[in-house]
């Protein structure tokens, strides 16, 4: 049993910087062919704990405690790097990592009791399908350390000069490793001598893990190679000159083979389940996921494999996909599009016409989230107004879905599910792509992928900025902000460009940038509130209210009669300070007199009306 972990520099993580999800997923199988999955709670580093979970009863446990943090005293920690059940044993086992506490220390533990340390890496550990009473832990370029007592002991002649990867299941002196070069080698002898048999480069131990098939001949192996994570296979033992590379990401490959099955192996890589019947040599598509695979374990003896997503464990047959555990999308998210009634943008608009000679114009545009709506389709939505200088005013409506983290947008008439456009999906990771179209023109197959991530740096802020582009008409790009939402877009069109740039916004209540530019810029600011008699007054259908606030802030207008029964609600949103006035048809209304009440922060102020027919 091992986990597959990605790591940089340990003492740049914190506890209060793990959110809540998913990684490193793998399995373990009882001998009465009862399934337990093994899981790290946040990103994929060995400071993260490991929860062991039952599929049938959804009982989830803590396994192995991980952590690091900072005190006035200096830096804690401990990692757990990798760990291994003995044979038919669902209860004891052997883990190694390392810990820090003034010194640092390799460990290596027998069922989480410490059976040995060392001032040394300790990375991979593995128990003799033949013998368990050898247990073999390595590290770092150098050193394999081993035990013939079942792992309570390491005795210290027993260390040898060995950059240990893996055992062979099939024979315990059969060992891989890496010479002085980041090149595999192969022992014969359990780690006396070796030889090469691959020369391409590994770049780190901890990305390299192995499989082997129970034909006890192919072999399969998973590393990062010159700043790719690669996919490699033998047809020969592992021996020399029978290395082949078959599959390559710039991202990270997670893969189970099916021990029942020779030849089969499942490999994950971005949103997308590989299936190979070969040994390996090629891979079609099993599965499609909306999120980037965040490990993948096949259960032998079935048709039923396991993968998770960053929020999501899914159990998996060739005809239906089912969630079996699913933890919360964190709300920091999204506050990369922070919807919220009261929330402004001004964007600087510049379209350039690539003419003789080309033809800039310059405009001003003025996004708020004015109120929310439910819409024909019976969600939920905030409104969202889109006015510019020139004069064009556009309303969308949007709602960010809190399960999955999706924004969508109500569009009719275009046959999307649900009358729903998906214009982003915020836990989208670098590399990945969805079918999501902020910009643009939606079409079968189009997808936007997340470019790069770096840092908004304006008025003083140094948020995280995510970048993304669109395979569209006129390749879309534009950049969401921690804290701020869309700060830049830029798309083509027929002989020009358009580009938007953030000048300023208020989210929640917070300026940002420039702000005092808006469509009523011209307009003088009112000194004080005013509920003006409507007009005209009495009236046979249609009157006219107006008002004016000083300040920005939440405004109602309601209509009453004389007996104080409410007949109509006429605002009731945020507004910014300024001059407003609404049309108000009394048509349905008997003749008689009617209050309307104006209600602004703690203004409230009413007036008597007549409608006469």
């Amino acid at each position: 049993m091992k986990s597959i972990f990605f790591i940089t520099a340990a003492f740049f993580f914190s506890v209060s910087s793990i959110a809540q999800q998913i990684s490193d997923l793998n399995g373990l199988e009882t001998q009465s062919g009862r399934t337990y999955l093994f899981y790290r709670e946040g990103n994929p580093t060995p400071y993260n704990s490991i929860y062991k979970f039952d599929p049938e009863t959804l009982q989830d446990t803590m396994f192995l405690y991980g952590y690091i943090s900072w005190t006035p005293f200096g830096n804690t920690s401990r990692a757990n790097n990798d760990f291994e059940f003995f044979p038919n044993d669902s209860v004891n086992f052997m883990s190694v990592g390392n810990e820090y506490d003034i010194d640092f220390w390799g460990t290596i533990r027998r069922n989480d009791t410490l059976s040995f340390s060392i001032p040394l890496d300790i990375i991979k550990v593995d128990i003799s399908k033949q013998n368990p009473q050898k247990v073999f832990a390595g590290g770092g370029y150098d050193h394999l350390l081993r035990s013939f007592d079942g792992g309570y002991n390491f005795p210290i002649d027993s260390i040898m000069q060995f950059a240990y990867l893996s055992m062979s299941p099939f024979n315990d002196n059969i060992l891989f490793g890496l010479d002085s070069t980041k090149r595999l080698i192969k022992s014969f002898d359990g780690g006396y001598t070796s030889v090469l048999v691959d020369t391409s480069k590994t770049d780190d131990l901890f990305d390299s893990k192995f499989f082997y098939d129970s034909d006890q001949q192919h072999i399969y192996r998973i590393a990062k190679s010159y700043g790719k994570y690669v996919f490699l296979t033998s047809n020969n033992n592992g021996n020399q000159f029978s290395w082949t590379k078959t599959f390559e990401s710039d991202f990270p490959l997670w893969v189970s083979n099916d021990p029942s099955i020779s030849g089969n192996i499942y490999l994950g890589n971005l949103r997308y389940i590989y299936k190979s019947t070969d040994f390996g040599s090629t891979f079609s598509l099993y599965k499609t996921f909306d999120s980037r695979i965040s490990g993948i374990y096949k259960k032998p003896n079935s048709d039923i494999l396991y993968a998770s997503t960053r929020y999501r464990i899914y159990k998996i047959t060739p005809n239906t996909i089912t969630v079996v555990k699913s933890f919360s999308i964190p709300f920091e998210l999204f506050s990369y599009y922070p919807l919220k009634v009261g929330n402004k943008w001004i964007y600087d608009k510049t379209t350039i016409v690539y003419d003789f000679p080309p033809q800039i114009t310059y405009d001003t545009v003025i996004k708020k989230v004015i109120r929310d709506s439910v819409a024909q389709n019976n969600k939920k939505y905030f409104v969202l107004k889109e006015e510019s200088i020139s004069g064009s005013v556009e309303y969308f409506l949007e709602r960010i879905d809190s399960a999955t983290g999706k924004v969508f947008r109500f569009v009719q008439g275009f046959n999307y599910p649900d009358d729903e456009l998906l214009i982003d999906d915020l836990t989208a990771e670098i590399g990945d792509t969805v079918e999501a179209f902020r910009y643009g023109i939606w079409y079968p197959g189009g997808v936007t992928v997340l470019r790069e991530e770096d840092y908004f740096t304006k008025w003083g802020l140094n948020n995280k900025r995510k970048i993304f582009e669109t395979d569209n008409y006129g390749m879309p790009l534009y950049s969401l902000t921690y804290g701020l939402g869309l700060d830049s877009a830029v798309y083509g069109f027929d002989f020009g460009t358009t580009t938007y740039v953030l000048r300023g916004c208020v989210i929640n209540g917070t300026v940002f940038g420039d702000t005092v530019l808006s469509v009523e810029k011209n307009e003088e600011i009112p000194t004080n509130f005013v509920l003006y008699q409507n007009y005209p007054n009495p009236f046979n259908p249609g009157t006219t209210i107006s008002w004016q606030a000083p300040v920005s802030g939440w405004q109602t207008l309601k209509v009453f009669d004389v007996l104080g029964n409410e007949i109509a609600t006429l605002v009731n949103e945020y507004r910014d300070a300024g001059r407003y006035k609404v049309e108000f048809d009394a048509s349905s209304l008997a003749s008689g007199v009617y209050i309307y009440k104006l209600t602004a922060g703690s203004f409230i102020s009413s007036k008597k009306m007549m409608v006469i027919k």
